[in-house]
């Protein structure tokens, strides 16, 4: 009898790992296709700002041509400095805070130390930071680029460049980095790419005609030029590997895990598209009409607009938040989510029910 019993489990075990095998996935998708996202828990701040506001070292960094505040998620004030003179320009990263003041540049950290970068001269156009590395791009008889490494060295020392610098990343894997930049011949856009060296050594350049390249990537060395009109894919070597057509307009991109995220318009309507590195179409969903801009985070994918924000899956759009108000920006730090407005902070928790 025992021996039946047990034949009898081992039968039943067979069967329902077949039918897991053939219809289980289908089953989980089903069951997950009812299932949408949402943010629970949700809490409001009500936050003190001044003239400009934005999301600095796990909180707020307020300020204006004369004063600088740097608040916590509770509103608390963390530091807070007074300038004696008025500040012509004032540019955030992660973790400093750039004063362009009479061609002097004054640096702010996290805790509020300053120094001042005496190497650099000249009126800032834009700062950028990516992969521990700050990029100046100050504007002269055409423009000239600084890099600063983490230890706040200079490391770059006042590259010129003739046309307008459009953009600049770094890479992750060596002392390398990327410098696109725009001119026009009679009307037609001519840009101009650049993979460099520290040392000042230029490894390879290229010309893109016809087309303004709006990002550039550096992954393991190779290089991704995402344009108005082609997404391009070179190696180290400067060789084009592929080049793909866009035939739609580009609303916002995003790069994660071995993929391209754009966002684009077609006609009337908005999509989501995705790509590997090898130029291979990963994913292709339709995205809400309200929304123009896109953030990747972990393995989420969230589009939003000026007041609201969705997440995109299993050609879904499940709308997390909405707000009759315009939001400035939104961060994450683990589930939580952060959402700044002009006056209030909204925060919760991200949940998949």
């Amino acid at each position: 009898m025992k021996k039946i019993i047990k034949l009898l489990f081992i039968i039943l075990f067979f069967i329902i790992g077949i039918l897991y095998f053939k219809y289980g996935k289908e089953l989980i998708s089903l069951w997950e296709e009812k299932k949408e996202y949402k943010i629970k828990d949700m809490k409001v701040v009500e936050i003190d700002t001044l003239d400009e506001y934005e999301f600095f070292n796990k909180g707020i960094i307020t300020y204006n041509s004369q004063k600088i505040i740097h608040r916590d998620y509770n509103n608390n004030i963390v530091w807070e400095k007074e300038n004696k003179e008025f500040t012509n320009e004032v540019f955030t990263t992660d973790t400093y805070i750039y004063l362009e003041t009479n061609n002097t540049i004054t640096v702010l950290d996290k805790n509020n130390q300053q120094f001042i970068i005496d190497e650099i001269n000249g009126n800032i156009v834009n700062v950028s930071r990516e992969t521990d590395k700050t990029a100046f791009i100050v504007m002269g008889n055409g423009q000239t680029l600084y890099v600063m490494d983490d230890n706040n060295q200079v490391i770059v020392d006042g590259k010129e460049f003739k046309d307008s610098i459009t953009g600049i990343t770094f890479s992750d894997k060596s002392k390398a980095y990327v410098v696109m930049t725009l001119t026009f011949d009679r009307g037609n856009p001519v840009n101009t790419v650049y993979f460099n060296l520290m040392d000042n050594v230029e490894v390879w350049s290229t010309v893109i005609e016809s087309e303004i390249l709006i990002k550039a990537k550096i992954i393991n060395n190779q290089v991704i030029l995402i344009g108005t009109e082609n997404i391009y894919f070179y190696n180290n070597n400067g060789k084009l590997m592929w080049k793909n057509s866009l035939y739609n307009k580009v609303l916002d991109y995003d790069f994660s895990k071995g993929k391209i995220h754009l966002l684009v318009k077609k006609d009337k309507d908005v999509e989501y598209i995705s790509y590997n590195f090898e130029g291979k179409v990963m994913e292709i969903q339709a995205a809400p009409h309200n929304v123009s801009k896109l953030k990747i985070y972990e393995d989420k994918v969230f589009a939003y607009g000026n007041n609201s924000i969705y997440i995109l899956h299993n050609n879904k759009s499940d709308k997390i938040f909405e707000d009759m108000e315009n939001f400035k920006d939104f961060i994450f730090e683990g589930s939580t989510v952060y959402i700044l407005f002009k006056d209030k902070l909204y925060k919760g928790q991200i949940k998949f029910i």
